[in-house]
């Protein structure tokens, strides 16, 4: 959430499809992007011009032109939410990170480079946060058995 309300301006590379992040203990580290989320964030930064009075430098502001609160982040999770009827799911920033963390790794991003995107120190913290189905551990074994693939 502190990455997300943070981000500035100057730490978007929208070319790249990526921006610099800053972790804990300040540490630095570029996080990439795909095409839905550069068309969002196109579209963000379109509304974001018409904020009359801006008073900050970050990416996401208020309505009234100050940076982002980590309350309002909150507050905007849990409307969209309500909009999803998820009441009975827990949806969180930190739950969303953690969901898009499986989701990643279903979708094919190996483990090394999961633990580059989400800025984790440890190995077995990238781990944590993966849960991969039986089903996608059947296929990726299939394509990369040893066995199978001796010519």
């Amino acid at each position: 959430m502190s990455e997300l309300i943070n981000a500035k301006l100057d730490d978007l590379d929208l070319e790249q499809r990526s921006i610099k992040a800053y972790g804990k203990g300040a540490k630095e580290r570029r996080v990439y992007f795909g095409k839905n989320n550069y068309k969002c964030l196109n579209y963000w930064l379109s509304m974001r011009e018409e904020v009359e009075n801006v008073l900050d430098d970050t990416i996401f502001i208020s309505q009234n032109g100050e940076k982002l609160k980590k309350r309002h982040l909150q507050h905007v999770v849990s409307r969209i939410q309500e909009k999803a009827g998820l009441e009975e799911v827990q949806v969180s920033p930190h739950v969303l990170r953690h969901t898009a963390a499986t989701l990643a790794v279903q979708n094919g991003l190996d483990i090394f480079s999961l633990k580059r995107q989400f800025g984790w120190e440890q190995m077995r913290t990238a781990l944590k946060y993966v849960h991969m189905s039986d089903k996608a551990l059947q296929e990726s074994y299939s394509n990369s058995s040893p066995m199978d693939n001796i010519e």
